[in-house]
């Protein structure tokens, strides 16, 4: 892995340090995570009934076209 910094400047401790902060705030993620997948299944089954419901919605607005289409080709 090359070093992000190539200045003369060791920022080593720097590294350090914020990959122990990146490790602690996953950590404290990950306690939450149970209530957040259960949020986040609630959120994905909303879009799938509002996207199933607007795919009801156009197939009955083509039905009632083809119908009336039908019924003008008739006369």
């Amino acid at each position: 892995m090359s070093r992000a910094n190539t200045s003369s400047v060791d920022t080593d401790e720097g590294f350090k340090i914020a990959h122990m902060g990146k490790q602690q705030k996953l950590a404290a993620l990950a306690k939450f995570e149970g209530k957040d997948s259960a949020i986040n299944e609630q959120i994905v089954n909303a879009n799938k009934k509002a996207t199933l419901n607007s795919a009801k919605a156009k197939a009955k607005r083509k039905a009632k076209l083809a119908k009336q289409s039908r019924k003008k080709n008739k006369r």
